[in-house]
């Protein structure tokens, strides 16, 4: 006699390759560059149709390509040295020069977008300083206490130029703190800050010798040590504007415009102290002039933003450029804690990740495409887990879509929506098949019915 197939057996069977696919799916590791764009803004030159923004893309933080040439100039006319970050309101922002160097000017600007290609003026910041003349290459810089900044250069009447630190005074980046001098200068422009650890890092422009040098302090307005003077880091003279990314890999570039033939140029360090010697840039040298890279992690993590790797301490990729992003990450004490913050590929909401103890990693979406705040914690011990924030269910109740659940055991299982019928049934074929394997720390599967 021929054994007759139970409807448990048979939705069993149907289900379990369904929900492994779901389920290894839900915990597959990221693959290097498979999310990274670095982007790129810039001007393209003194000419008055070239004092306009550019933007370019790379996947790897050096093959640039053209992404848009905007055409945008604000109210001006003119815009060079754009610095560019990504705001918590999902928003790109771009600070710049608003006047030719040739020209005078007492204020800076700020221009926002929503795609990179239409850009919309946001407000003129007045310098502030007695006797200015000059305001020049406004840099971004958000600091590890989420306050954002702008570090710009100002000459005047009686002072050679000096750095000076401007601090928002609310989210919408209209309303702005009057200036405070950083405490680097005289006679030095340019300067861009990141921040390792509890250090501060200033890459600067001497305006007489042309080197680029390196100075640390404890706090963002000093005092400020200068560690590399001259020609510390066998760049040559004639170099300004440079601009820091730290890449994918952990290593950090930067970016440096030069004086006469020798093209745009990057160089490249594992520790802000001991750099590569130059080399031109693909895509860029001849043509681009000073701007700035926004390191953007699209579909796990938050667009630019900080990250710290679980106990390594935590960088600020990209200082001010790559800061005040969508999402914002930061490992945790001990080995291997990891996380990716999310934006929410689909939604764009802000989403916070932590990582959990020695092994652990967490994915924080912005509620699972749901349009909410997402929060997501990794699970102490090994293993991880895949987590979605304030929707509930994953993609706000869709019939059959998958929300991770989690106790910190070394798997988790998926929560799937079915008929009442077919959910009795798995719900005990899965029972029986826990008992069988003695799976006792992995989770049954659970199920509700559709309403």
């Amino acid at each position: 006699m021929s054994r007759r197939s139970s409807p448990f057996g048979l939705a069993f069977a149907i289900a379990l390759p369904t929900l492994a696919t779901l389920a290894s799916a839900a915990i597959a590791p990221r693959t290097a560059n498979a999310a990274t764009r670095y982007v790129f803004a810039t001007f393209l030159g003194d000419d008055a149709s070239k004092e306009k923004l550019s933007l370019y893309t790379s996947k790897n933080g050096l093959d640039f390509t053209l992404l848009s040439n905007t055409g945008y100039a604000g109210p001006t006319g003119v815009l060079r040295d754009p610095s560019i970050m990504k705001h918590t309101d999902g928003l790109y922002y771009i600070a710049y020069t608003i006047k030719s160097w040739t020209t005078t000017s007492s204020a800076f600007a700020i221009a926002s977008s929503p795609d990179l290609k239409t850009w919309t003026f946001r407000t003129e910041v007045p310098a502030q300083v007695a006797g200015v003349k000059d305001t020049w290459a406004p840099e971004w810089f958000k600091d590890t206490d989420g306050r954002i900044h702008l570090i710009v250069s100002i000459d005047t009447d009686s002072t050679q130029f000096k750095s000076y630190l401007y601090t928002a005074s609310d989210d919408t980046l209209s309303k702005w703190e009057a200036p405070t001098p950083l405490g680097i200068g005289p006679n030095y422009i340019d300067t861009f800050v990141v921040k390792v650890g509890a250090a501060y890092h200033a890459f600067t422009k001497n305006e007489t010798s042309k080197f680029i040098e390196h100075a640390t302090a404890s706090a963002l307005t000093g005092p400020w040590t200068f560690i590399g003077k001259g020609d510390w880091a066998g760049w040559g003279s004639g170099k300004e504007g440079p601009a820091l990314v730290q890449l994918e890999s952990g290593q950090w570039r930067l970016m440096m415009d030069c004086y006469g033939n020798c093209g745009f140029l990057h160089a490249t360090s594992t520790d802000l102290n001991t750099w590569s010697a130059t080399s031109t840039v693909p895509g860029l040298s001849g043509v681009a002039r000073h701007g700035t890279v926004l390191r953007e992690d699209d579909a796990l993590g938050g667009a630019g933003g900080a990250g710290g790797a679980g106990g390594a301490g935590g960088a600020n990729h990209g200082g001010a450029s790559n800061a005040g992003s969508s999402g914002t990450a930061s490992g945790s004490a001990g080995s291997a804690g990891a996380s990716h913050a999310g934006a929410g590929a689909v939604s764009g909401a802000a989403g916070l990740a932590a990582g959990g103890g020695a092994g652990s990693s967490s994915v924080a979406g912005a509620a699972s495409q749901a349009g909410g705040a997402g929060l997501a914690s990794g699970a102490s011990g090994s293993g991880g887990s895949l987590a979605n924030g304030a929707s509930g269910n994953a993609h706000a109740g869709a019939s059959g879509m998958p929300a991770a659940v989690s106790d910190g055991c070394s798997c988790s299982l998926v929560t799937a929506s079915s008929s009442s019928r077919g959910g009795l049934a798995l719900l005990i074929a899965l029972g029986a098949l826990r008992r069988r394997r003695k799976l006792s720390r992995c989770h049954a599967v659970t199920l509700s019915p559709k309403r």
